[in-house]
């Protein structure tokens, strides 16, 4: 939704401008920086949402290979992003974890990874390993 946004953003503004009772609600700088900031800290997620979607069925395998992906590459802080955007993706990062990191919710997704065949060992850790 904010790149459609950002995306129809003269035209919303030509809209709203037009009358003397929307005039207030055209986006200013600051609303197009906001939206920008957050397109970017959003964008790994929603491609990869989607693409997660088009599968007929998700098994709990994945979760700690994207965990991994999420918490190495797609929502690591890049050089030239702006703060806006960098806290909305520490803000994800550690909701995700958070909410993954119950010892009992970790030792399950750890026997789901090491049983699916691609995955294995990959996203174990050697000490949890010799556990499992």
């Amino acid at each position: 939704m904010t790149e459609r946004v950002l995306e129809q953003e003269k035209a919303i503004a030509r809209v709203l401008g037009s009358d003397k009772k929307t005039r207030h609600l055209v986006p200013t700088w600051q609303d197009i920086d906001v939206l920008e900031s957050v397109k970017k800290a959003v964008s790994p997620l929603k491609e990869f949402t989607d693409t997660l979607s088009g599968e007929t069925y998700m098994s709990v395998s994945y979760l700690k290979p994207v965990l991994h992906l999420f918490n190495n590459s797609l929502l690591q802080p890049e050089e030239g992003e702006t703060e806006l955007t960098k806290q909305i993706k520490h803000t994800i990062l550690e909701y995700i974890n958070n909410k993954y990191s119950d010892p009992g919710t970790d030792e399950l997704l750890d026997m789901a990874s090491l049983m699916e065949s691609r995955f294995q060992t990959t996203y174990i850790t050697d000490d949890k390993v010799k556990e499992i």
